[in-house]
Parts: structure tokens; sequence; C-alpha cells
């Protein structure tokens, strides 16, 4: 036998032990020797992100990083790791991610977590290199800050291990903890050796009881179904029971004892509850209405629609026989057990036409032959996200390499075409497809010699001169061929940018933007020429980014969509989607990021399909944050899961109540202003919001809850004179405004119709020179006090993968009215922030503050009002603000819905629908906690009845919970008119 060389065994390199309180080496909120564990080890305390440079530096030999984590909550979160070598420190690309950066990697389940970071090897966010070994020099982790009352999480352990994936003796762990693996972006988090742990008895009996339960509910759902009854609803407690008994004790942050309890109990008494109903059914202890001719039918739910033979009428798809079909989706399910409560995902597809394919995919198409082979492909002069065309560091999902493409190099224009081809047998013999995308979570930018060629083509025709450019923009070019647009410095342009030039710059990205999705369009429309399209960017049109993005949502859906796309569940995008399409389409949504709290009132909106994101077959392979938000893996109480399913029946159940709400009047509009989403700050670009879009989102948040339809005008629209149909106009501080659109408010105001000005507005043009506009109306600003931005925040990944970061303002001023005009009733109104010193003339104040100074001034104009607030009203002020503004401007309100004081409700929206015999009234609360309500209409209500729940209600009144949705049919009994006739 020959003589082998041994080689010895490494052990386990402490780093940092943590018991001493003395955190030098340490920058952040560390505690040492204040942990809690369990066993008593020791630990520090931290909060959020800690950081040091005080390690040993030579890592080399060693195949991971691990240290172990005590989580004291009632719930799973994430947490992060950066690691910095030398090179990063020094390099140039270190914001573009030459470093590993994983900020929300860590999936920290409750009680205790052993982290395991595979380090040999592990590579740079920016996947451009490996990280140096030999010296690194910096290390970050992360956790989230406890919450009001709440302990820290919990370290212990900091060390180098030679195991590459497996944790070591160090760790102490013990059947039932949770191991987390991450090697380079993948992540995998199971239970340690969960054959040998032991469960508690109440636990056991849990099981046995749940177990039970559902066997006696499956047997009375047997029965009921022999006798015709429809169970989908009962069955939504077996779904969730086996939810409880087997899919979240797999998972590892659902395995505590405390979980167990929550998910078994919480399906006990959904099933308990499921089947006692069908049981007095079935014994005849109760019974159903519809046996009843009189009493109002109770809509069973629809099979799902058949997708192949729906067809687009106004703003829905619509069967065979004219309804409107309702789609509610779950994201990767097109068969199993949820298609008895989802429709299939593939009713939908996106084919990538836009940019030739995807991150995930991009190594297979010809367009990635075409950025290698070519010169010019290359995206030129934008370093900042590339939306989904097609990858950069930043991008989630896919092999590590930026593939970011120049949409005006003709090589790569000919490869998305031709990946057009390819894949068209992918998607245009699929009868099942209401609608495809071209793309979505787009944005664009470009400096290349032919997008500035274009660009400056663009400048000769809208100038016609080059004086006149000069003028706007404060330049002395000679010609066009001089012009330069601003160029940028990572996420948006220079912080000293010639905002004119930006302006102009950021305008014909989108017009060249556009024409892009115009020609993807009509490359696929040569291989499918009727197939519904639909393309876009949703978060860009409500975004401080929006001027780098090249999105302007108005020209696509007017010139690209036959469908309109809309993602997430904000209900303010989707009213201002339907509101800039010049003839009505339905709204799709491809990819739901948000609950089913919100989803009846994104089909009271308008939405026709939604598709949830998401309930995947496994957790995510490198995005815990995506598997805590999904439904069965997440933190959700499941009870909360059940009601995702219900949610989702009722919307089938309902199709045609919901559609009911679509074409409710809408008398006032808010202007949504392209020039305020292009002409921003530079350093506010990357800001989470804008003044402008501030007060956009209030003034829609103030006006949604005051029991009317409300609505958006475009500045294009303004132009068009497209303002019949409204009484009334806010103004969110539209700071910048182009000459004719200030002349066509003025139109709309002398002409009869009523404006609420909200600060700062109409003070300067789209190229930031000062106006006179507020002069004309007789309103004169002689002092503006404008709070200080003292700071901004760490850079965020948002749902869209777009970076966004909060911005710290000083300290604003506050003022309350002392006084208020004889015509007006006094009410607290309060203003915050931004403010102005005003004079008037022609006009009156009619609140003013302590020194008298005008808060709020009324200045009639031809036919109609100006109204127009000096400072920025605070939420509630606003609210009420806008209230008496509707009621001047002669609103029209069938429905009020107060309090039991007869007061206004912040958060509680209702809009109400006039049938024949009954009004239709949905109820939705976000005030984020449970109110009272009491509905009020100017009809008379003879029978009311939930149709969510199928309750009958003694009044039109009583409790609503946080997130909750109530849709009442509120009844009128002819027969009661006639006989007092009589």
């Amino acid at each position: 036998m020959r003589n082998e060389e041994v080689l010895p065994i490494m052990a386990s390199l402490l780093l940092d032990d943590f018991t001493l309180k003395d955190r030098e080496g340490w920058e952040g909120r560390i505690e040492g020797g204040q942990g809690r564990f369990p066993d008593g080890r020791a630990s520090a305390a931290i909060r959020g992100r800690i950081v040091t440079e005080q390690l040993p530096q030579n890592w080399s030999g060693y195949g991971s990083l691990q240290f172990t984590l005590h989580n004291p909550w009632d719930r799973a979160v994430v947490g992060g790791i950066e690691l910095f070598d030398g090179l990063s420190l020094e390099s140039p690309e270190l914001e573009f991610g030459d470093y590993v950066e994983r900020p929300k990697s860590l999936l920290i389940g409750e009680g205790i977590t052993h982290v395991v970071i595979r380090i040999d090897p592990i590579q740079t966010t920016q996947g451009t290199r490996i990280l140096d070994l030999g010296q690194v020099v910096r290390v970050a982790i992360r956790v989230p800050e406890p919450g009001e009352g709440e302990q820290p999480i919990s370290i212990a352990s900091l060390r180098l291990s030679p195991e590459h994936e497996e944790i070591d003796g160090i760790a102490y762990a013990r059947p039932g903890d949770s191991v987390l693996v991450m090697r380079h972006l993948d992540i995998s988090c199971f239970t340690y050796e969960p054959e040998n742990y032991r469960e508690p008895e109440d636990v056991v009996r849990l099981y046995r009881e749940l177990t039970l339960e559902k066997e006696k509910l499956q047997d009375v759902i047997d029965t009921a179904e022999i006798n015709g009854k429809q169970t989908l609803y009962a069955r939504v407690a077996l779904v969730t029971a086996d939810i409880a008994l087997k899919s979240r004790p797999n998972l590892a942050w659902h395995f505590s004892p405390r979980a167990k309890r929550s998910n078994l109990s919480g399906a006990l008494s959904l099933a308990r509850e499921e089947r006692y109903n069908l049981e007095r059914l079935l014994s005849s202890f109760r019974h159903e209405d519809d046996e009843d001719d009189s009493n109002l039918p109770i809509p069973l739910v629809k099979p799902i629609p058949d997708f192949k033979s729906l067809k687009i009428e106004g703003k829905a798809f619509v069967d065979t026989s004219g309804k409107p079909a309702l789609v509610c989706a779950m994201s990767y399910h097109n068969e199993g057990t949820l298609l008895q409560f989802f429709s299939p995902e593939r009713h939908k597809l996106e084919i990538y036409a836009v940019g030739g394919g995807s991150r995930y995919d991009i190594e297979w198409s010809p367009v990635y032959e075409a950025f290698h082979n070519y010169p010019g492909t290359e995206r030129v002069g934008w370093r900042g996200w590339c939306g989904h065309l097609i990858k950069d560091q930043w991008a989630m999902g896919g092999r590590k390499e930026n593939v970011v493409i120049c949409l005006e190099n003709q090589h790569i224009l000919e490869a998305i075409d031709s990946y057009n081809r390819i894949h068209a047998d992918d998607w245009r013999n699929d009868p099942s497809l209401m609608y495809v995308i071209l793309g979505y979570e787009l944005s664009y930018m470009c400096y290349c010699e032919d997008s500035l060629r274009r660009f400056r083509e663009w400048l000769s025709n809208r100038h016609g001169n080059i004086g006149a450019l000069n003028d706007k923009w404060g330049t002395e070019y000679k010609d066009f061929n001089e012009a330069e647009p601003p160029r940028t410095v990572v996420f948006g342009p220079e912080p000293d940018a010639n905002r004119a030039a930006w302006f102009d710059w950021a305008d014909w990205n989108t017009r060249r933007f556009t024409d892009h999705l115009h020609w993807s369009r009509d490359s696929v429309r040569k291989l499918h020429p009727v197939i519904p399209i639909c393309a876009g960017g949703t978060h860009s049109m409500i975004s401080p980014l929006n001027s780098t993005t090249g999105i302007d949502e108005e020209m696509i859906i007017n010139e690209v969509d036959d469908v309109i796309l809309h993602e997430g569940n904000d209900i303010l995008s989707i009213d201002l989607l339907h509101a800039l399409s010049e003839k009505p389409k339905p709204i799709v949504d491809p990819e739901h990021g948000g609950r089913c709290s919100r989803w009846l009132l994104n089909y009271f909106h308008g939405k026709s399909t939604l598709s949830m994101f998401w309930w995947p077959k496994q957790p995510s392979r490198q995005f815990p944050n995506s598997t805590l938000n999904a439904p069965m893996h997440g933190n959700m109480d499941i009870e909360f899961v059940a009601e995702h399913l219900r949610t989702a029946l009722d919307v089938r159940r309902l199709n045609e109540e919901i559609a009911a709400f679509w074409d409710i009047p809408k008398e006032t509009a808010i202007l949504y202003s392209k020039t305020n989403m292009l002409q921003v700050p530079p350093e506010l670009m990357n800001a989470k919001s804008t003044p402008f879009l501030t007060a956009l989102r209030e003034a829609y948040d103030a006006a949604r809850c005051l029991d009317a339809g409300i609505t958006f005008i475009s500045e294009k629209q303004l132009l068009a004179g497209k303002t019949d149909r409204f009484k009334s106009i806010i103004l969110p501080a539209v700071k910048h405004l182009p000459e004719a659109v200030f002349e066509a408010l003025d139109r709309f105001v002398r002409s009869g119709g009523h404006i609420l000005v909200l600060p700062e507005s109409l003070v300067r043009d789209e190229y930031n020179r000062p106006a006179d506009y507020l002069k004309r109306w007789g309103i004169s600003v002689s002092k503006v006090e404008l709070p200080e931005i003292k700071g901004f925040g760490e850079f965020v990944q948002r749902y869209d993968q777009n970076l966004e970061r909060n911005v710290q303002y000083g300290t604003a001023r506050k003022i309350t009215a002392a006084k208020f005009h004889p015509t007006m009733t006094p009410w607290s109104f309060r203003m915050s922030g931004v403010f102005q010193e005003l004079s008037i003339s022609g006009g009156e104040a009619i609140a003013e503050g302590p020194s008298s100074e005008p808060m709020l001034v009324r200045v009639p104009i031809g036919s109609g009002v100006v109204w127009y607030a000096a400072g920025m009203p605070e939420k509630d002020s606003l609210a009420e603000l806008v209230d008496r503004f509707f009621t001047e401007s002669g609103i029209d309100r069938p429905l009020k819905v107060t309090d039991e004081d007869g007061r206004r409700v912040s958060g509680l929206e209702a809009r109400l629908v006039r049938r024949r015999h009954d009004d239709l009234v949905y109820l939705v609360n976000e005030s984020g906690r449970t109110v009272d309500y009491r509905i009020q209409t100017d009809r008379a209500i003879h029978e009311i009845r939930e149709l969510r729940s199928l309750k009958y209600y003694k009044e039109a009144a009583g409790q609503i919970k946080d997130g909750q949705t109530l849709l009442f049919s509120l009844r009128e009994d002819p027969s009661v008119r006639f006989q007092k006739k009589k």
C-alpha cells in the first residue's frame, strides 16, 4: 500500500463570539452579550445593518461563512449579507454591484436559524468576478428592526468553517432548528433533523382533531353534492386543512410549535364552521332562499370562463351571452387543486417581443448572438436599471451577465424580429390566450449616435429654429447639430443638468420608445393578425424616475394596446390608465403583487383579469420576500389563506354586480401632468415621491372616500377640449405647466367649471421658467416656505425591480385656521409643509390663519370659481376641503356613508350603482381599523342583503373590519310604492 500525503483538516475560525459588550469593531446597532438565545449561548442583540472592517481578512481555504440567529418574533423575516474584498472598495463599479450584495437573501424563521454562506467560491452581484477570499475587508449583516415592544434578533458565533454547505459543530444544532444555505444567488432553507423532533402533546392532539374533522367535512360535502348543492366554498376548508396538516409543516419557518398551533387550530375552526353550516341545511334546520322565488336570486359560482369564446366589448371581455367575464388566476397554476377556485394562468403570455428574449433565456436568442457579434448593440450612456431589456446587475433572476441592448441598432432589430418568428408557435395557435404581452416592467434610454441624430431632428420639428431652442434652454447653439441632451450618472441626470434640455430629452424618449413598441406590435401582427396585444410599465407612471424610463402610458394605450396592462393593486393607477384611454378598453393584470384584501377593489375599479403573484410549487430559490408573500408559504394566517380562495370564488359568482360599477358617473377629474412627471429636480428622481406625486395621491385618496366617482384628465386631453363631462378639476401641485395647458384650464373655469389648486402650482412653465399664470387669476405669491431636504435613505429595490429611496425633510410649518368667511361653516382646517404668503384681487379669503394670513381663497373667474390653498392641507383637512368643494361644484352624490355620528370616515371607500329594483353599494375599509358605518341614499330601502356572505341586515349600518370589502343590495319593494298611492 502506497503512502499518500494526508492533508490536515482545517478547524472553524471564530471571527466573533459576541460576548463583549463593547463592540468597537462594529458599526450599527449591536449590543454584545445582550442576545437572548433560549439555551443561553453567548450572543449579541442586533437591529438593522451592522458592519465591520476589523475581522481577519484572509479567508482562503475556508468553505463557508457561518453564524446563528435567533428570531423571537411570531413570523419569518428576511435579512441579508454583504461582503467586500480589496478590489471592491477601490472599484469604479462598486455602486454597480462589484461586491457581494445580498440584502434580502436570508430567510429567518421563528426561533433558531443556522446560516451557512458558501464562500468558496462566491460571485459578486455584478457577476463579473469571484470574490477574492484572500482579502475580505468588510462584512455587513442585515436584519429587520424589531417592532414596538419586541425584542431584537440575536446573533451568535460568526465564524469561518471548512464545511461548504453543512453546518459545523459550533452551531450546536438541535432537531427542529432551521438551516439556511446560500450558494451564490440561490438559497435553501430547511428543518434540521425533523425526523428526530418530538412534537408537544397539544400539537399532536390538534393533528388528530383536524384529521378527523376533515373526514367529517368531506362526508357532509359528499352528501350535499348528491342533493345538488354547490359546495365550492366548503371545499375551501378542505384545502386549508391540507395546508395545515401537510404543506406548511414541510417549511422550516412553519415548523415551530407556535406556528403549528396557529395553522392547525385555524384550519380546524374553518372546517367545523363549514360542516356546521352544511349540516343545518341538509337537516332542514334552515333553508336557502333560492326555494322562494320572491327572494333575491343567489347566483351560483359560474364555471371558469371559456377563454377561446371571449371577445372584447368596451371595458370588458364578454362571453357568448354578452355578459362580462372576470378572470382571477394564480401564477403558475394551470392544473391541480387550486383550479377549483382560480382560472388557469395560461390565459395570457408575455412573448418578449420588445427585446427578443428575457433575463432567463436570452442566451438562446438571436439577440444574444447579435449583442456579442456586432458593434453598437449595447446601450449607451445609461447605467441605471435597464427594465426588462434585457438584464443588468439588478435583474431578479437569470444568469449574471449584463445584456443591455440598444434598440436603434439594426442588427438588434433584425434579431428581435427573428426571435418573434422563431417563438411564434409558442403562442399563436393557443386558443386559451385572451391576450399577449409584448413586454412589461419596461424602461429604456440610450445615448447612441442614432439616438442623438433622431433627437436633434425632433428638436428641429418642435422648436422650428435654433433661436427658439436657445431661448428655452438658455443655450447658445448655432444649429441643432450642436444640441446635447444632459448626461446621466447612475440612476438619473447629473445634479447640475440643464432641466429645460432634460425635459425635451425625456419627452422625446417617450416618443422614441413608444415608436419601438409600435414596431414590436407590427412584428407580432405579421404573425397573428388579431390576438389582443399590450405592453408598458405601470409603475413608471407614478414614479419620480418616469423621465428616465421612456414610458408614457397615454401614448402606449392609444397607439399600441388592445387591452390596457396594469400590474399590482394600486387603484389610483387603474383609474389613471382608464382615464388616459381615448376609447374604453379592458384592463388586465398579468402579475398582481398584492394580497386578496384589494382584489375586489381592483375589479370594482375596472380590472377584467388578475393573476396573483404567486403560489409557487416550492419556495423561491433566490427571493425569500416573494416566498413570504405567497399565501401558502408565507406568514399570513391560515384563515387569510382561505380568504384568497373565497375571494376568487366571489369574483366568479358576482361578476355582473362587480362590472356594474365600471361606468358610474365621474364629474371630477384630477390633472395628471406629464410635464410634472418629466420636470423633476435631479435630486428627487430616485426619491419615493415628488411634491406633485404626493399631492396627486393625497388628493385622490381624499376624493375617493367621498362617495363619488373620481377620475383623471391629462394635459393632452385638456388641450383637446375634453372637459365637457366635468364639473370640477383638481390641480395637485402642478408647479410646471405649458402655456397652452393653462389656457385650457382658464377656458374651463371661465365656462363655469370649478378648480381646486393645491400648492405649489402654476408658477413655472415646462422649461422651468417663471410663469405668471396665478396673477392672471388675481392671485399673487410674495413668499414661499418649503421644508428643507435633510437627507436620503438607502436605495430599496421595489416590486418591479426599480430602485427608490426615502427623502428626509426638515421641520415643516404648521398652521391652523382661526377665521372663516361667513358663508363657510368652520372646521378644523390645518396645513403643514409648503406654505405661501398670498394676496388676491377680485376674490375673498374663506379661511385665514391666526395672523389673518390667507389659507384658502376663492376667486370668481368668468362663470366659474378657482379655489386656491396657500398650503398643503393635512389628510383630514384635505378630505373635508374636497368634500365641500364637491358640494359647491354641484357633484351628484346619491350615496352618503358616514359613521354613527354622521362624520365621514377617512379610508372608507363607497360607491353606488342604481338598478331597476335595487341599489348596489360596495364598502371597502382601508382606514387601518374597524369602523362603524351608516349608508344613506335618496331611494327607499325595504330589504338589505350583503352579497358576499348572503346575510340579511335589519338596517343599512354596522361594522366593517380593516381590509374588508362588503357588497350590498339595497332593495326597493315596488309594491310599497303602489300601496302608498292608494
